[in-house]
């Protein structure tokens, strides 16, 4: 269910960008479950706002696949089938395949000591709450160097959509070890320049993130 306490926002902050800001870190959480309800009354309630700023954070979450808004029934947290869950991986593997190969050749100094601070707190921090915004962070310094922003954007959008899975269920701190191995294998391919050999080892990363969401989800 979602997170049902007062917020209490900064007259600047009662938008609904950033109204959309929390309930996207609450699903993404999966602190709101898939297919529950965000009634607009209740949300105008706990933001403090009147229902328009809600409504428009909802449409906004829309956009982004991450709610779904029904004509007179009202807002839900989406809720994925495996076959869409497989669907969503299938294009981050294409994407961020494209873009660890892009990536690659144009690292810098700069590019590596990101990099290699995004891989070390990965490490130092595995298994923990954080775990899932610290392999976000690692992907996006990896991938950065590539200068494609909407590609990086829509990787993102991707991502958010099937993370609350992995995080519900606790999937990727439970195989710490072949998470960092992974991690590991990946930059010592691109710091040996090794792009081809980079994007196979991301694709495999992701068939294998893939395998473990939808063997939570599809007995359900």
């Amino acid at each position: 269910m979602p997170i049902t306490g007062p917020i209490r926002l900064r007259r600047q902050q009662t938008t609904p960008h950033l109204i959309a800001d929390v309930l996207r870190a609450e699903i993404q959480e999966g602190a709101a479950a898939a297919g529950s309800a965000l009634r607009q009354e209740d949300l105008a309630k706990r933001f403090g706002v009147s229902r328009l700023p809600v409504r428009d954070a909802l449409l906004r979450l829309e956009a982004e696949g991450l709610v779904v808004v029904h004509p007179n029934r009202g807002a839900f947290v989406t809720s994925l089938t495996p076959p869409e869950v497989r669907e969503i991986y299938d294009m981050r593997v294409l994407l961020e395949g494209d873009l660890i190969e892009r990536a690659v050749p144009r690292m810098t100094p700069t590019d590596w000591r990101r990099i290699d601070g995004a891989l070390a707190s990965a490490a130092f921090n595995a298994g923990g709450a954080d775990w899932a915004a610290l392999d976000r962070a690692f992907h996006v310094a990896l991938y950065e160097p590539a200068e494609r922003p909407r590609q990086l954007e829509a990787i993102t959008g991707l991502r958010g959509m099937v993370d609350r899975y992995s995080i519900a269920h606790a999937v990727l701190p439970t195989n710490t070890p072949e998470w960092l191995r992974d991690h590991e294998a990946i930059v010592a391919a691109a710091r040996a320049g090794a792009a081809a050999a980079a994007r196979r080892l991301v694709t495999d990363h992701l068939e294998r993130a893939a395998a473990l969401v939808l063997a939570q989800i599809e007995p359900q």
